[in-house]
């Protein structure tokens, strides 16, 4: 019987994030009733943005990655992303994750996430719109490739959200490098 039941445990829960990997996806988990641990030195009468851009990382292609709640659900909530990365290399694919709160907006948000060079260039971007709800926790993903004719040096990964009148932004650094082989390597 255990062997027989082992292999659906298995695709179940390493099945379950895999819709995650879609070009541009979303993750979304409703937090209506959990204003203590979303601000926790909010004091009584204090109003909070209606969206909170928490953090943007760039990272390897990870099946299965990012997801919400998808480690020790039973226990704890939680945030899966690909380990962040502190170099891209030209010519390779990555995916750009972000992690927002939404406080208290409901409509269209328009996320822009960007690979930036030192000079703020955009090297790379993609946009999607969505339709958000308020009390939620918002988990994006959006694949990129850095073209092999950037620029090298320290630039920036950036999401940008744009809900109605309502504009923010989380950022990283990370280094565009050069492959060590031809043909992206120039001297």
């Amino acid at each position: 019987m255990t062997k027989s039941v082992l292999p659906f445990l298995l695709v179940a829960l390493a099945g379950t994030p895999l819709w995650a990997q879609s070009t541009g996806s979303r993750s979304a988990s409703n937090k209506s009733g959990a204003t203590s641990s979303l601000a926790p030195g909010a004091k009584p009468g204090t109003s909070l943005p209606p969206i909170v851009n928490i953090l943007t990382v760039v990272g390897n292609n990870t099946l299965g990655l990012p997801c919400l709640n998808c480690l020790l659900d039973l226990l704890i909530p939680s945030l899966g992303l690909p380990s962040p990365l502190g170099t891209v290399y030209q010519g390779s694919s990555y995916q750009i994750d972000t992690y927002l709160i939404d406080n208290s907006y409901t409509g269209a948000c328009t996320f822009t996430s960007a690979l930036l060079d030192s000079q703020k260039n955009v090297i790379v971007s993609t946009s999607q719109t969505l339709l958000e709800v308020a009390n939620s926790e918002v988990l994006l993903s959006a694949p990129i490739t850095v073209p092999s004719s950037s620029a090298t040096g320290v630039g920036t990964v950036v999401t940008q959200a744009v809900c109605g009148g309502n504009t923010t932004q989380s950022q990283s650094q990370v280094a565009v490098a050069c492959v060590t082989n031809p043909p992206f390597c120039v001297d």
